[in-house]
């Protein structure tokens, strides 16, 4: 069986590539992984074949095959199935991965590096594909994380490498090429979707704007006496809480905050000026009740005070 040929074309699922940089984002260390996909193999011509060739010199192009990365198994340590030598176990790959078919390379990631391979890491790539076999091809992908100086931004990058087994093996970059989701998409990853559907729980509902708690009605059927008081209550209460909400949001409604967009300047600033108005009457309104009560609770006071002298006059 002849050996295919390298891959041309690298690309990577859109899922994969988020499940990735999820990780990135959320690994407390660093970290590696596996990565799982398929090799799509160059057809071979259905052109018969002739014993006269009228044009023997021009070259025959080779055929090129493409490497799809589908999955990824990631695991808690950066040597979870490689020595610090850049060993592969095998046996752990053959405990955990009976079908080894499926594996077309590894990746690693670690914060606030520059993305080339080291040297440890071309010797996992190198033993990995000893591991696999010599027809599979194996892709490294690094990745790497930073943070700005003020922890405003946060920066994820990656790349991909392609190993060129020899004598001197090396593994040389490659363009990546992300598959999202769209009816474009090769392959068919997302040609079919099928719906799952689930029930929604019972809950009670009320008809906004109603004084009468008569008014409000209960989705879920009676359950016993007690069941709909405790529900009537609640609701109850739910309604006085809405009705304190709606005194203060008076005069902030969204058909008037809508008013703001894509208005002329003159109407955005009489408006604008309108809503801090009735801002600034609402907190003097307010500024007024805690003076009112501020007096009632220090007159409270000094009652409680004459009363105590009092009582301690007469003991």
């Amino acid at each position: 069986m002849a050996t295919p040929p390298p891959p041309s074309d690298l690309s990577i699922s859109g899922a994969a590539l988020a499940s990735l940089l999820h990780l990135a984002a959320t690994s407390a260390s660093d970290s590696s992984g596996l990565l799982s996909g398929h090799l799509s193999l160059p057809s071979s011509s259905s052109a018969p074949l002739s014993d006269f060739d009228p044009s023997p010199s021009i070259p025959t192009p080779s055929p090129s095959s493409h490497l799809f990365i589908t999955h990824l198994f990631s695991f808690n340590s950066p040597l979870s199935f490689f020595s610090s030598l850049g060993h592969v176990d095998a046996p752990f790959l053959r405990s955990h991965f009976p079908d080894s078919s499926s594996l077309v390379g590894w990746f690693s990631f670690r914060r606030n590096s520059a993305l080339r391979p080291s040297m440890r890491e071309l010797a996992v790539s190198v033993s990995l594909s000893k591991t696999l076999g010599t027809d599979t091809p194996c892709v490294f992908l690094l990745l790497s994380s930073s943070l700005s100086p003020n922890r405003a931004v946060h920066t994820h990058d990656y790349r991909a490498f392609l190993l060129r087994p020899g004598a001197k093996p090396v593994l040389e970059p490659m363009s990546l090429r992300v598959l999202n989701v769209g009816p474009g998409s090769s392959g068919g990853q997302y040609s079919a979707f099928s719906a799952n559907l689930s029930t929604l729980p019972s809950m009670p509902c009320a008809i906004r704007g109603m004084d009468d708690v008569d008014s409000m009605v209960i989705c879920e059927g009676g359950k016993g006496n007690s069941k709909k008081e405790e529900s009537l209550l609640a609701m109850k209460e739910k309604a006085r809480e809405q009705k304190v909400l709606d005194s203060s949001t008076e005069g902030f409604e969204v058909e008037r905050l809508e008013r703001l967009v894509g208005v002329p300047t003159n109407a955005y600033t009489h408006e604008i000026e309108e809503l801090y108005r009735s801002m600034l009457s609402k907190l003097e309104s307010l500024t007024h009740q805690v003076e009112k009560t501020s007096a009632m609770v220090f007159e409270q006071e000094n009652q409680n005070l004459e009363l105590r002298c009092k009582v301690a006059g007469m003991e």
